[in-house]
């Protein structure tokens, strides 16, 4: 019977991890537990700190956008009533040019009406839709700023007017002749919500602009 063979001194036990060492992973693809890393945090997330650091900014954001995007609400509405003034006494001097008339315009504080000269007296133009009294929304204010003299052409036949009782649409300050000319003036549109303030202004041959 041959002799059994001899193995070499520790062959087949287990190996204890010497001191210090880390202990050996069970298995192969054995989980690992992430390392933390500085501050707390794991490399795969944020701390609750950082989101709400985020959230707050986006907050802000989202705040000046919606300001940006809602604008000068009575601003634009001041612009609007500005240019709208502008295109009508364009179209009101146009007319007045091509129809041989003489028209005009007289200010209030929340409004405007266009007249024509008819039988020495300055009458409302009711029946166009276009050039009818116009009244400025709630709250929006209009200031005119006249030449130092009017239009020499108007100035006896509007003391011919404030002569004649039965004028009841009152006296204009703005007129706009069939020449083209119209008298110089500056009309300012306010409101105590903004302070955007559109000036509609005009000079003697009739050139309007809005500032």
């Amino acid at each position: 019977m041959p002799p059994s063979p001899v193995l070499p001194a520790g062959w087949g036990e287990r190996s204890e991890p010497r001191r210090g060492e880390p202990a050996p992973a069970a298995g192969r693809g054995a989980l690992r537990s992430p390392r933390p890393a500085a501050g707390g945090r794991t490399a795969a997330g944020f701390t609750l700190l950082e989101l709400m650091v985020v959230l707050v900014i986006v907050g802000i954001v989202l705040t000046f956008v919606t300001l940006s995007v809602g604008g000068d609400r009575r601003g634009e509405q001041l612009d609007r009533e500005a240019r709208r003034l502008a295109a009508l006494l364009e179209l009101a001097s146009e007319e007045a040019v091509l129809k041989s008339r003489q028209l005009a315009v007289r200010f209030e504080r929340d409004g405007y009406l266009f007249l024509r000269l008819q039988g020495g007296q300055w009458l409302a133009l009711a029946e166009d839709p276009q050039l009818r009294e116009r009244r400025l929304p709630d709250g929006v204010r209009l200031e005119l700023e006249l030449d130092d003299s009017p239009l020499p052409d108007m100035a006896g036949q509007q003391e011919d007017a404030a002569a004649d009782a039965t004028d009841s649409a009152g006296l204009p300050q703005v007129f706009l002749l069939s020449s083209g000319e119209m008298t110089p003036f500056r009309v300012v549109l306010s409101a105590d919500e903004t302070d955007l303030r559109p000036v509609v202004r005009a000079d003697l041959l009739g050139r309007l602009e809005v500032e």
